[in-house]
């Protein structure tokens, strides 16, 4: 079960420039981190965490079930405002397809919030659902006609105003199928991956055309005005790639980095000058991977120094004074870091589960420090959801 992109809306510092330019110090510290009991949530992951606004925190994730040998999903919303101590749940549609996890949540407000997430092959259509405060809406968003998909699915969404929401995901594309001589009624086909953009205008989703799509990824979005939307993730030389939007036409945008490989999974704005990028880089062909950061000052993009020993990225928020991120070291162990005024610390993440293993897929900054979610390894061996609060 594989993380996805967060968007994270708290209000934070500004950030200095010479914070992204001093060299990066690291130091461990004894997080006093306090873990949500989500029992009577059952069988779960959670993959995502977003501040609604000011006082709303979401996370999500899908619930699993058992019925025989097949587990079927259930999408998965938890709400909680800074004032209170329990974790509510809302209720969401199931998609037909029965897969049901959630990629990403992004809200104008408590009132305008969309999700993103499936593939709903028999339709032809992507699932996208929107929140008027009241209830969740199903919303199709469409693909590309005339083509044939071996599959496709959303990764993030970016709401801006109701009327200038973005959203991007992957397509595969059948360009030849012939019959499987070994296998009657099967076929064999030649596909190739293609980047996706899709855009509400307010009353539609409309597909985007991307530049070069047969020769990227695309992870993660975030608008910032009409005429200033970045949007990262890799080509397929597995390079990191930036795509930037002026309100006319898309460009290629280059961020450097000291790697022969990578991948940027997240993005994350404070404004036109002040956008953070976050993924994984490879040393060489033996590495499984180093945190890779990046920050756009309004001129460029600029590397940003990690700790050495630190393992992809899978996530990335806004704190006060620069970010914190959660990710995984190479040895699988899970870790949540903090930059703050061009100094790391590494907030220390409690073991758990039925062996010892978690897994973080999302963070997010709120009134109460770090919220961090995930899922570990359950009793049964089916996922247990994760929700851990501290690391101030």
């Amino acid at each position: 079960m594989s993380g996805v992109r967060v968007r994270t809306r708290a209000a934070v510092a500004a950030l200095a420039l010479a914070a992204v330019t001093v060299p990066a110090a690291t130091a461990h510290a004894e997080a006093r981190w306090s873990a949500t009991d989500l029992t009577r949530v059952g069988d779960a992951a959670l993959t995502g965490v977003t501040r609604v606004d000011g006082d709303t925190t979401w996370v999500y994730g899908v619930r699993v079930g058992q019925e025989g040998k097949v587990h079927p999903r259930t999408p998965l919303l938890l709400a909680r405002d800074d004032g209170e101590r329990s974790w509510r749940e809302i209720p969401m549609r199931g998609f037909a397809d029965r897969s049901n996890q959630i990629s990403a949540i992004d809200a104008v407000s408590q009132d305008d919030a969309w999700m993103v997430g499936a593939y709903e092959e028999p339709r032809g259509v992507f699932l996208t659902q929107h929140w008027d405060g009241t209830e969740w809406r199903v919303v199709d968003a469409p693909a590309p006609r005339g083509t044939k998909l071996a599959g496709a699915g959303l990764l993030d969404v970016s709401a801006r105003a109701h009327d200038d929401v973005w959203a991007v995901g992957w397509l595969i594309v059948v360009d030849s199928e012939v019959p499987d001589p070994d296998k009657p009624g099967g076929t064999i086909q030649e596909t190739h991956a293609e980047a996706m953009l899709q855009h509400w205008d307010g009353e539609a989703w409309h597909l985007v055309p991307v530049p070069d799509a047969a020769s990227l990824w695309t992870n993660s979005v975030t608008a910032l005005a009409d005429d200033d939307v970045w949007v990262s993730g890799y080509t397929s030389e597995d390079q990191p790639a930036m795509l930037h939007y002026d309100g006319t036409s898309w460009s290629r945008v280059p961020v450097p980095y000291n790697g022969v490989n990578g991948e940027l999974v997240d993005l994350e704005a404070r404004g036109a000058n002040d956008v953070w990028a976050a993924g994984r880089k490879l040393n060489d062909d033996e590495d499984t991977g180093h945190a890779l950061l990046a920050h756009w000052n309004g001129r460029s993009w600029k590397q940003v120094p990690a700790p050495a020993d630190a393992g992809r990225v899978n996530d990335l928020t806004l704190a006060p004074g620069g970010v914190a991120v959660a990710g995984e070291q190479r040895d699988g162990t899970p870790y949540v870091m903090r930059l703050r005024r061009g100094r790391w610390s590494v907030l220390s993440v409690p073991p758990g589960g039925a062996d010892g293993t978690r897994y973080l897929t999302g963070v997010a900054w709120t009134p109460r420090g770090v919220t961090a979610v995930g899922y570990e390894e359950g009793a049964t061996g089916l996922p247990g959801p994760l929700l851990l609060t501290g690391g101030r």
